[in-house]
Order: structure tokens, then sequence, then C-alpha cells
């Protein structure tokens, strides 16, 4: 089973139908995830988790043209524009040192899209 760690404020948003898609760095971890598979969400600020399943899988060279295909809002809700949400994303830290900005760099975007199990 796939884990996925959210930071609370973007649990939240999925688990409430908020945010219907979560984009991630195409990295090797990423690169097993196929669709239909089972995602196992986990609160980083709890120990609150929910499943579910991948239902569509989309591919991209950077943040911006994975959001420009969806909205922003349906990717990041609390972001006010398009270039604020790349913003966000770019900046969050990899686990191979630097941020997903450098990492989206060498190895693309990765888009899903869930629904969630009860």
């Amino acid at each position: 089973m796939i884990e996925m760690k959210l930071d609370t404020i973007y649990f939240d948003y999925i688990q409430s139908k908020v945010k219907l898609y979560e984009t991630r760095v195409y990295d090797k971890k990423r690169q097993e995830i196929k669709l239909l598979d089972v995602v196992k969400f986990k609160d980083t600020g709890s120990d609150r988790t929910f499943m579910g399943k991948i239902t569509e899988l989309s591919y991209y060279k950077n943040f911006k043209k994975a959001i420009e295909d969806v909205g922003i809002k349906k990717i990041l809700p609390n972001a006010r524009s398009l270039k604020e949400g790349i913003k966000i994303y770019e900046s969050f830290p990899h686990g191979e040192g630097g941020t997903y900005k450098d990492a989206a760099k060498k190895y693309g975007v990765l888009r899903m899209k869930f629904e969630l199990l009860k």
C-alpha cells in the first residue's frame, strides 16, 4: 500500500473533497504508483488517516502545467493565484535534498485524482 503524508490543511481539504487533486514530484517513489492503487493518507499533525483510490494519473514537465490544466482551486484551495500555488509547491522540501522545484526539473510532476474510500 502507498502512504502519502499531508500537512493538516491539505489532509482536511482532500478528505472534505475541496481539494480534488494531489501533485507530487514524479521521482522514483512516485514512479511506482499505478492507476487504481489505494493510497493511505496520513495527517502530519495527528494520527488521522483515510484511504483513497487513484482514478486519474497525469504527467507534466512542471507544476505550472499540472495546475493550469484543472485550475488552482482544485489543487490548492488556499492559494489566491496560479503564481502563488506554484510558489507554494516549489518551496516544499524534497527527500533527496533541495526543494520540489529542483526535483521537478529532474523528474517532472505527477498529478493524481482520488476517489475516497469508506
